[in-house]
């Protein structure tokens, strides 16, 4: 199993390998897989199928978080920190109300964090690094630490990949894990045809043989080793998930900001504290992914609940962002450079840029005010 320290060593070679990345959207044997960045919903977010049905209403009353219910376990927290009665008080007692949007993926959260829709969002490693080199942000908190999975439909080594169609969600941190699979074992995007698709459709696509292997987070993997006890994964990544918000919204509502984060926390505590609060909210979790796709999530409650405790709820730290992964030889900046070689990123743009739009004192100092925020007590409201 590869861990996620990267070496310089690799970082030059998977450089060398990779090449100018080119995607579109594709429809393959009776499956549309549309792509939220494709140039047609770039130009016009309102025809997207899901996202054209949601009223943001942007004011100065209202606050708007992007969430990811398909992104384990950033689903139950989100979810948990969506039904929290001393949050929405807070809140209100500043004015404000707090609302929650769901995404497919990362990159969909940034797209509409840029059109200024949202004022928050969830993302991995590699949506939140590109949203920091696009635009002003403020990323706050650790939200997800968990593995990403290549998955495909029987036993093969990754060098076997050569020719194959591989499903991937673009810019997601899956996406980097897969191109840090294919360099490992010397192959590149041109040894491979990358089919971009929605995270949701990869394990009936890869049944139907539309695709010989994905690459995808959690729960998708489990779901289809479950599902297709023949299938199985053959490359798994350490990845990490963050909290982001606008630079203008963490400077104008510093203080909301820390009401945000602190729900956070109470989430994580809630979830930690018993194995009846982690099963409710691994239902509301599939509960919000089965409302966003109108199918039925093929996970149980149970399955989903262990996912959960096998990333940051099975932690008794804090979400608190490691200072070593923004180092100069840690992670976050291998995976810039990563995006800066296949053209996600503009090469003008220097990594310092990404590094100051990682705070670390706002969650430290919600941690050391802890009683002033409440993060030990709980008010739920349970459906």
């Amino acid at each position: 199993m590869e861990m996620r320290n990267s070496t310089n060593i690799f970082l030059i070679c998977l450089l060398l390998f990779l090449s100018v990345f080119s995607v579109a959207s594709s429809t393959l044997s009776g499956y549309t897989y549309a792509d939220v960045n494709s140039k047609p919903v770039l130009q016009s977010p309102s025809n997207h199928p899901i996202y054209s049905k949601y009223d943001f209403s942007n004011t100065e009353e209202v606050f708007n978080l992007g969430t990811q219910p398909f992104f384990s376990p950033t689903g139950l927290i989100t979810e948990t920190m969506k039904r929290d009665i001393i949050l929405h008080n807070a809140l209100s007692e500043s004015g404000i109300k707090a609302r929650f949007f769901p995404f497919l993926k990362g990159s969909d959260v940034n797209l509409f964090l840029r059109r200024g829709d949202i004022d928050a969002g969830i993302g991995g490693d590699m949506p939140t690094i590109t949203a920091a080199a696009a635009m002003d942000i403020t990323v706050t908190s650790l939200i997800q630490q968990g593995f990403t999975s290549v998955i495909a439909r029987h036993p093969m080594l990754i060098r076997e990949l050569k020719g194959c169609k591989i499903g991937y969600a673009k810019g997601s941190n899956a996406h980097y894990a897969l191109l840090r699979a294919l360099a490992s074992d010397g192959l590149d995007e041109a040894h491979v045809h990358l089919i971009p698709m929605e995270v949701d459709n990869m394990p009936e696509a890869l049944i139907a043989g539309d695709i010989d292997a994905f690459s995808a987070w959690e729960p998708t993997p489990s779901i289809t080793l479950k599902n297709y006890p023949n299938t199985t994964v053959i490359h798994r990544y350490i990845s990490s998930g963050f909290m982001y918000f606008t630079k203008t919204f963490s400077e104008e509502h510093p203080e909301v900001v820390r009401q945000i984060l602190s729900a956070e926390v109470r989430a994580l505590k809630w979830l930690r504290s018993s194995r009846s609060n982690l099963l409710l909210a691994s239902r509301w979790s599939l509960q919000a992914g089965k409302a966003l796709t109108k199918r039925k999530t093929m996970l149980t409650v149970e399955q989903g609940a262990y996912l959960a405790i096998s990333d940051i709820i099975g932690s008794s730290s804090a979400p608190l962002i490691p200072r070593r992964d923004l180092s100069l030889e840690g992670p976050l900046r291998a995976e810039f450079q990563l995006l800066q070689a296949i053209g996600k990123i503009p090469s003008a743009v220097g990594w310092e840029a990404v590094y100051n739009s990682f705070d670390l004192e706002i969650m430290s100092d919600v941690l050391t005010n802890s009683r002033n925020y409440n993060i030990n007590k709980y008010n739920y409201r349970i459906e």
